[in-house]
């Protein structure tokens, strides 16, 4: 018999796949984030300063703006690859149950209800965290997505338990939208 003290199903789908995929972007991909930023700005002030309102600086700024606002760019077009790939093979989308135990992660694929994998707490490199759900990664090429509406009531336990189990802190993702709207907040 195994005691869970947590226990979420999860139905992936396209969506899923895609919040996986940036999650995994923004914890394990800070180099690239950092270069893309830099680059973007060091063009804007290239083409600011020395443009003289020509054709090129114009193009400098696009190619900036692109930067920008690509950031998400490869990683939409992976799990939008791999979605593509499940709906042409007739496949249905992954659906799984996570136990969560004391000393670690239990996965069960659905429907089989075969497990999978178990996955201790301490081996977790990463936890990340939306809006919509938290996110355990125990390597940097795939993670574990748990929708907090699944959770209910207990989303503030959940996070407390996993974060005591793992020794680490869920980050949440630091959008520009979010900073402008956390800065609001702070002035009122």
């Amino acid at each position: 018999m195994i005691n869970a003290i947590f226990t979420i199903k999860i139905q992936h789908d396209e969506d899923t796949l895609i919040a996986l995929s940036h999650m995994r972007y923004d914890l394990f991909s800070t180099g690239n984030r950092i270069a893309r930023d830099l680059l973007s700005a060091l063009l804007i002030v290239v083409a600011v300063f020395y443009g003289n309102a020509s054709l090129w600086s114009f193009l400098l700024i696009i190619m900036a703006c692109f930067l920008f606002t690509g950031t998400y760019a490869s990683s939409d077009r992976t799990a939008r690859r791999i979605a593509d790939q499940i709906r042409t093979s007739g496949l249905s989308f992954p659906c799984s149950i996570y136990q969560f135990e004391s000393a670690g992660m239990r996965i069960i694929a659905m429907p089989e209800q075969e497990e999978t994998d178990f996955l201790l707490y301490n081996s977790a490199l990463r936890l990340g965290e939306d809006p919509e759900a938290y996110y355990l990664f125990f390597n940097p090429y795939g993670g574990y997505m748990i929708p907090k509406k699944e959770l209910g009531s207990r989303e503030v336990e959940f996070r407390r338990f996993i974060e005591m189990k793992t020794g680490k802190a869920f980050v949440r993702r630091q959008t520009p939208a979010r900073l402008f709207k956390q800065w609001l907040a702070h002035r009122k």
